[in-house]
Order: C-alpha cells, then sequence, then structure tokens
C-alpha cells in the first residue's frame, strides 16, 4: 500500500508539471541580504539559487544559540524544517553546499567531545564523575530512535539533520526501534520530551529540545517519511517542489572557474564565530518586531487563513498556521545575520528592520505555494489552485459573471488576458461551470 500511494504521488507530479506553478523565490529577497547569505546567492542562479539559499537558512537556523522571539505567548528558536522534493538528476543536489557551512562547528563539538571522553577514560579516579556524553551537531538519518534521545538530551545547542536523500530519514522511521516521528513533531514547539525505559530504571526529560532538518528527495520518497498529511508531520515542514528539466551546464574549469569549496570554507569561518559568540552569551538574545511589523504579518496570514476557509479547504489550515511560526523564524535568521557587527556580551534584544519582516513574509508566500501543491499530491482528486487564483475565487459569489470576476480579478492584479486563461483552467478542471454567455457558478472543489 505505501508503494502503491508513493506511485500516486509521483503520477500526480507528472501530471501537474504541465503548469507553470512552481515558483521561485521573488528577485526583491535576493536583494540587499544579510551576510554570508547576500554573497552565497551571488555564485549560483535561477533554481540552484533557491535551493542553495533555502538550505542555507535551514542549516543556520541550527547555529544562532539563545536566540529567541515571543510568538502566541512562547518562546521559540529559529529552527526551521526544510524537504526539497524533485526529479532525480534534477539540480537539488546543490543543496549539499550549505552543509560545508556548518562543518567546522560540528568538527569542533565532536572533537572537545572526544577529548573529554578520553581525559575521563585516562583519569586515574573517577570516583563520582560522571562520564561526558559524546556530543555531535550534524543527527545522521540512519539512527535509533534511542540515540535519537540521547544526542538531543546532550546537544551543545539544536542538532541538524542534514540528508540529501530522504530515504536514508524514511527508512529509519519504519523501524520499531527507528521511530523517532514523535521526536520530530515534538522538537518543532520545542515541546518537553519524556523517556523511561522499565529495562535500564532509565527516566528524564529533554525540555526545549532544538532541530532543524534539511533533507531533499524524489516525489516517490514523501510518502514513506510522511504517510499522511494529517499526521502532524506535514505541517511542520517547508516544502520546496520543482520539475524542471534540467540542461546540461558547463562543467569545466574556464575562464570564469570558481572553487565553491573555498567559498563556503570562508563563509563558514562567519557562521563559526557567530556561533561561538552567541554560545558564550551568558543571557539570550529576544529578537523583537514592531507593532506595525506584527500588524503586517497579521493581515498576511489572516488572509492565507480565510482564503483556505473560504475554499472548504480547511484541511491545510493547521500547514497555513504553523507558516506563521516558519515566517518569525525566518525573519529572526535575517535579524541576527544583519546585525551581528551590532551584538556583543550585553546584547538581550535585537530589533527587526521591516526590510527582514518583508522578506520573510515574501519567503513564505512562495512556500506556502510549494507546500500547498505536495499537499494536494496526497490526494488523486484534490484540484491544484495558486494562492493568488484562490484569493480571488474566495471573493467571487456563488454565481458570477465574467464582468463581476474581471473587476475582482483586475483589482487584484490580473490582467484581463490572464483572467480569460484562469477562467478557462478553472472550468476544465472542474472548478466553475458555464451557466451561459459569460454566467458561471463555483463549483465544491478537493
Amino acid at each position: 500500500m505505501r508503494d502503491q500511494n508513493s506511485n500516486q504521488i509521483a503520477e500526480n507530479a507528472d501530471v501537474a508539471s504541465l503548469a507553470d506553478i512552481h515558483k521561485f523565490i521573488p528577485e526583491s529577497v535576493y536583494q540587499n541580504l544579510p551576510e554570508p547569505l547576500n554573497q552565497i546567492v551571488l555564485e549560483f542562479e535561477s533554481r540552484e539559487r533557491d535551493i542553495v539559499f533555502l538550505s542555507t537558512l535551514g542549516v543556520l537556523s541550527s547555529c544562532l544559540p539563545k536566540v529567541y522571539c515571543v510568538y502566541d505567548r512562547k518562546k521559540y528558536y529559529p529552527n526551521l524544517n526544510l524537504f526539497i522534493i524533485a526529479p532525480p538528476a534534477s539540480g537539488k543536489g546543490a543543496m549539499n553546499w550549505a552543509k560545508l557551512l556548518v562543518n567546522p562547528i560540528h568538527d569542533k563539538i565532536m572533537m572537545d567531545s572526544k577529548a573529554r571522553i578520553e581525559q575521563f577514560r585516562n583519569s586515574t579516579s573517577t570516583i563520582g564523575i560522571e562520564k561526558p556524553e559524546f556530543q555531535i551537531k550534524f543527527l545522521p538519518g540512519n539512527v535509533s530512535s534511542a540515540r535519537v534521545y540521547n544526542h538531543l538530551k546532550n546537544a551543545h545547542d539544536s542538532l541538524l539533520v542534514f540528508e540529501s536523500e530522504a530515504d536514508s530519514l524514511s527508512n529509519m522511521l519504519k523501524q520499531d526501534w527507528g521511530d523517532f516521528s514523535d521526536v520530530m513533531r515534538k522538537a518543532f514547539h520545542h515541546e518537553t520530551i519524556s523517556i523511561s525505559r522499565a529495562t535500564d530504571d532509565i527516566y528524564f526529560e529533554i525540555k526545549n529540545p532544538k532541530l532543524s532538518m534539511v533533507l531533499s528527495g524524489t516525489p516517490n520518497q514523501i510518502k514513506p517519511l510522511i504517510a499522511s498529511k494529517e499526521n502532524g508531520l506535514f505541517s511542520r515542514f517547508m516544502f520546496y517542489y520543482f520539475d524542471d528539466v534540467s540542461r546540461w551546464k558547463d562543467v569545466s574549469p574556464n575562464a570564469n572557474y570558481i572553487d565553491l569549496e573555498d567559498v563556503f570554507e570562508n563563509h563558514s569561518k562567519v557562521v563559526y564565530k557567530l556561533y561561538g559568540k552567541l554560545y558564550f552569551k551568558e543571557n539570550p538574545i529576544h529578537v523583537k518586531f514592531t507593532n506595525t511589523q506584527w500588524q503586517r504579518f497579521q493581515n498576511t496570514m489572516s488572509l492565507a487563513t480565510d482564503t483556505f476557509i473560504g475554499n472548504e479547504k480547511g484541511e491545510f489550515l493547521s500547514v497555513v498556521k504553523r507558516f506563521g511560526i516558519i515566517a518569525i523564524r525566518i525573519a529572526m535568521i535575517l535579524t541576527v545575520l544583519r546585525k551581528n557587527d551590532l551584538i556583543d556580551s550585553q546584547t538581550s534584544e535585537l530589533e527587526c528592520s521591516d526590510e527582514d519582516i518583508t522578506k520573510a513574509i515574501d519567503i513564505t508566500k512562495v512556500m506556502i505555494e510549494h507546500s500547498l501543491f505536495v499537499f494536494d499530491l496526497f490526494s488523486k482528486d484534490s484540484v491544484f489552485i495558486p494562492m493568488k487564483e484562490r484569493i480571488l475565487l474566495n471573493q467571487l459569489p456563488t454565481n458570477f459573471s465574467r464582468a463581476v470576476g474581471l473587476r475582482l480579478a483586475l483589482n487584484s492584479n490580473i490582467a484581463e488576458r490572464t483572467f480569460a486563461d484562469v477562467l478557462k483552467r478553472w472550468e476544465k478542471k472542474g472548478i466553475i461551470a458555464k451557466q451561459g454567455h459569460g454566467e458561471y457558478k463555483k463549483l465544491k472543489i478537493n
């Protein structure tokens, strides 16, 4: 049954690929990004740029210790979950460049941890001294649930799951001894995880667990990892889906050759220094937003929520609501990077700029679009409708004329010719039915 469902997702994706719906991150987002993001994205273009940018946000979300904001009366940390979905050999492997940014942190944490363990082993007296636990930064997908609990409990700060093949993780989740999907769900909200093992008389709690995930896979690899769109794990991820045809590119060391390993190694030094500065601070940093920024954010998320309620797409609401947390986390990351030079031992607050909340909202809008598309792949009868069209559809009465529809479309910055194409597409998809010349009726959709 699992393979059959996975094949159905792949088939739906093939059909949907006929439409130009897989949006890029807006160009405005890439203007004046904080460092090192700004320099990193200059090395890429088109789809690769989006992949590297989003993957970099994902890995950096695990590298900002003691940074938080207050959202819905609760502290949240910057951790993000990203899943890039595309056919084989489509270029999604560009995500691996982002992993290089965290290597020095991982190496340092592991080296120091091994040194403490070795010192303990060589100590002449260990009476009353607890054996140091092994620490890491990268949490491999091929890991037992027991090890996940231990690594989270003893984490230096956040853990990062980075897997370019989602099967590495999903294969573990299928095993009784490797299923830690509950940990992934709880870590998103930093909920306390309690562990009790009768065989070893062990009980411990992991408070404020922090876990970031950056994954990639093919459409067939979605279902093995996330069995159902209702199980809660789906709504905790940002999805980025594309099926562009990847043409051959010049791979020779030509005159414009740039060693990207050197580029990312240099940027990793900046990330390493920032990580250390934040980790060794005595007081945490609270990222704050102005009332005007909060109001703009509220308006954006309210519109998205009302649109799906109006379209009777209530099952997607949990995704939209968690995207509110994701948007604020992105804004936190951008704020800390932009104000890196202002952070010292006394810094306890940073205020997000209007520019960075705008970027975070614009990124979130695109990611909601991609996640909606992937969400609809789970159901054979679902009809994918881009957000801009959903907003228009929500504004239309049940029975409407072309003239009424055009007026609303123009108010939504949809050109007359585009609106004519939208009507044809809606009619073909069974979203509306023609009742007469220039007269239409909205139909119930999934």
